[in-house]
């Protein structure tokens, strides 16, 4: 498959207001009118690069660092496949989002099989593609094992109430009531602030880092358990 349209220079990162999870993303679409609504979407959370092609594209996942990228893909263009490909070939981990055409929805399992985080069709709401951005980039964070930086929103919440209400909006079983305050003892009588965490058996069980923190909390196990690959491999083990 062709790589696609010439060669041109990626943008400079767009720098959002700041938001609790803020990420870096990478655009890559063809079509002007896509790309820019797709920056317009991304821009109002996360910090935010765009290239047309795939060359570009490439280039900037070097210089850039996103912690996810967006592609889109269409009926007659298929770059997002080939761009999974390569990606899968060369064991790039940033994981990758394909917001498709309704003509391109035909290829969603291909595209996940070659390892895409994600697959969205138009037309796309602000509010699914904000939440699947911070799945993704929380999933990858808490796959690593390491730890989040503590929020703007558990610095200034009554983390007591937040803490009781994510037990009350709990979506995954293997979640329920474990919501916890963690803190650490520093030394010299100091502990570090207080933060949102939750050590998830069932991602024990499947030997993947077991602790998660507020918004993994907030946007996965109280909101849709299914991006959790732990949850994923349960549910393939135990069809309903």
């Amino acid at each position: 498959m062709a790589m696609g349209l010439p060669n041109r220079r990626a943008t400079a990162p767009i720098r959002s207001p700041w938001s609790p999870w803020m990420a870096r993303v990478l655009i890559i679409h063809p079509e002007r009118s896509a790309r820019r609504a797709l920056e317009q979407h991304a821009g109002k959370r996360h910090q935010v690069s765009v290239t047309s092609d795939l060359r570009s594209g490439l280039k900037a996942m070097s210089k850039f660092r996103p912690q996810v990228v967006v592609v889109g893909m269409n009926g007659k263009r298929r770059d997002a496949l080939e761009l999974l490909g390569h990606m899968q070939r060369n064991n790039l981990k940033t994981p990758t989002i394909v917001v498709a055409s309704s003509e391109a929805g035909m290829y969603q399992a291909t595209a996940m099989k070659l390892g895409a985080a994600s697959f969205l069709e138009y037309p796309l709401e602000q509010e699914t593609f904000d939440r699947t951005i911070s799945q993704v980039a929380m999933a990858d964070y808490v796959a690593k094992g390491e730890q989040p930086p503590v929020t703007e929103e558990e610095l200034t919440a009554n983390l007591t109430e937040l803490e009781a209400s994510l037990n009350r909006k709990m979506q995954c079983f293997a979640g329920k009531n474990l919501v916890y305050l963690q803190s650490f003892i520093l030394g010299g009588g100091r502990t570090s602030k207080p933060r949102i965490a939750l050590k998830c058996p069932l991602r024990k069980q499947y030997d993947e880092p077991p602790n998660v923190y507020y918004e993994y909390i907030r946007d996965i196990c109280c909101c849709d358990p299914s991006v959790c690959t732990a949850h994923q491999r349960f549910k393939e083990e135990h069809p309903e």
